[in-house]
């Protein structure tokens, strides 16, 4: 957590803990499925879903014996039968049967996912919604559009936020089709074992599985097509890229010689270790680090999925663990620290007012280049910047009722 700052915005989302609780919601899940098949009775179903208890585990310990069999599933689950077996050692035998460490350990990750994803999509939401009152708020005050780092043209602040609010909607489409599916194969992906157990009812087992998670269904098992966890790592990545972007422009003109904007001002924030007049707009630096990781968080998922060799892995989904959860965490706290900011930023019009005013009359040396007998003012060469603003507050507006629908 040290090296990981406001990661506690992600909410105990993707700690230790959690994993171990999604996994024991998976185990207590397929406990259920196998009632629904017959292979449990339904009183030693609920003991099984009794031990899932995450608080009656030792995360350390169990960490610390997974070196041994190469994932979480295998203490997970011998430490899950030994508890069961306290009260039914018949019961304890069943437990699992029919699934492989890649089942709980993919499934787990998709209940996570999905939890991270919500918090994600409220966070972009409310960054959205804040720059949608910018746009409106900011559409006349007129400040110097920049290209390649010089002032190019006039702009307002208001069509800036109007940029920002497309890229936010954007990525909030990305987040909200994203799907999370269980896995549900077995050794090799057919199901063999749980057919043995279950003629002719083991074809129904993901789909009982994933009613019972709140899941998606997949056609079959991933356990080698890792389009699900590749898709992810997009829709974390396509919402990273829009908030750095936003947070790299504030940054920016947050410098005092340009002295736009400002950060929303905290007690202890924004502080430096030797330097007491600073005052770092640091939440924005922030988004910025994390938006510098998430691609190669993401390239990395990819390279993986095209690495997952015959029908289950060998190293290849093992390489995926950290990328994930790293990004699991990164972007949805980065999207917290971005609507904190957006919903307080300071908008200083006289700063901008004053850079357009030093910047005049090149602002306007397009326009003159081809009505040279014209005077025009920054205010007067704005374009469809009006237009621009309006479609983008509709389009944010008809998305918002989308969601909410």
């Amino acid at each position: 957590m040290l090296l990981t700052p406001g990661a506690d915005r992600a909410d105990g989302l993707t700690d230790d803990t959690a994993v171990l609780s999604a996994m024991l919601s998976v185990e207590s899940a397929w406990a259920g499925v196998l009632g629904d098949l017959g292979v449990l009775t339904a009183q030693q179903a609920q003991v099984v879903a009794d031990a899932c208890n995450p608080s009656r585990y030792d995360v350390s310990q169990l960490a610390a014996n997974v070196e041994s069999g190469g994932n979480p599933a295998i203490p997970v689950v011998a430490a899950l039968r030994a508890q069961v077996a306290e009260s039914d050692s018949a019961t304890a035998a069943l437990v699992h049967k029919g699934l492989t460490s890649q089942d709980v350990i993919d499934t787990a990750v998709m209940l996570i996912a999905r939890d991270c994803a919500a918090q994600l999509q409220r966070s972009l939401l409310a960054a959205a919604d804040a720059v949608a009152d910018l746009a409106q708020r900011e559409r006349g005050t007129v400040m110097t559009a920049r290209t390649l780092g010089q002032p190019a043209v006039p702009t307002t602040f208001g069509a800036k936020a109007a940029g920002w609010l497309r890229g936010l909607d954007d990525a909030l489409r990305a987040v909200s089709a994203l799907n999370f599916p269980v896995q549900c194969g077995g050794a090799a992906g057919t199901l063999s074992l749980l057919e043995t157990l279950a003629p002719g009812l083991a074809a129904t087992a993901p789909g009982l599985l994933a009613d019972r998670l709140g899941l998606t269904e997949p056609l079959g098992p991933w356990h080698t097509d890792r389009s699900p966890v590749t898709a992810l790592g997009d829709g974390l990545t396509r919402a990273s890229d829009i908030l750095g972007k936003i947070a790299g422009d504030i940054v920016l003109a947050a410098r005092p010689e340009i002295g736009e904007l400002s950060e929303p001002q905290a007690t202890g924030r924004g502080g430096s270790s030797t330097m007491p007049q600073k005052h770092n707009p640091v939440l924005s630096v922030l988004v910025r680090s994390a938006a510098l990781q998430a691609p190669h968080l993401s390239a990395s998922l990819h390279t993986s999925a095209a690495l997952a060799a015959d029908e289950r892995p060998d190293g290849a989904w093992h390489a995926e663990w950290q990328p994930v959860m790293s990004l699991l965490t990164l972007v949805p706290t980065a999207a917290s620290q971005a609507a904190e900011v957006l919903s307080g930023l300071e908008v200083h019009r006289e700063a901008m007012q004053a850079n357009v005013d030093a910047a005049m009359p090149a602002l306007v040396a397009e326009r003159r280049s081809v009505r040279p007998d014209e005077s025009v003012s920054a205010a007067d060469y704005l374009g469809v910047v009006p237009a621009l603003i309006d479609r983008t507050l509709d389009a944010h507006a008809t998305l918002r009722k989308e969601l909410d629908s």
